[in-house]
């Protein structure tokens, strides 16, 4: 079984690669509905899980902070990947800060 730090660090990953413009489509072709649906859903799944499962539970500790706030940043990566243009301007202003987090 894999632990869930691996899975959390993997959909992180997922998530920077596929919210970043140039990442993985070099000629911004769109990608196709379902793919960036799936992908969006799992990044959110697991900062959801980073933040509300983790993050709550062990918020006394740096571990438990660090989930909490990498989590809120997935849940937002994962909304810039599903539906970015009907996000609020500030919210599509601060993107790099986001994806930087």
């Amino acid at each position: 079984m894999l632990p869930m730090g691996t899975i959390v660090a993997v959909c992180m990953l997922l998530g920077l690669l596929f919210a970043m413009p140039y990442a993985v489509n070099a000629k911004l072709k769109a990608m196709p509905r379902m793919l960036t649906m799936v992908i969006g859903g799992l990044v959110f799944l697991a900062g959801g899980w980073n933040t509300f499962w983790h993050g709550m539970r062990n918020v006394t500790n740096f571990w438990g902070v660090a989930a909490l706030i990498s989590g809120v940043f997935m849940m937002l990566t994962a909304f810039y990947i599903v539906r970015f243009d009907t996000l609020p301007k500030g919210l599509q202003r601060i993107r790099p800060l986001v994806l930087f987090g």
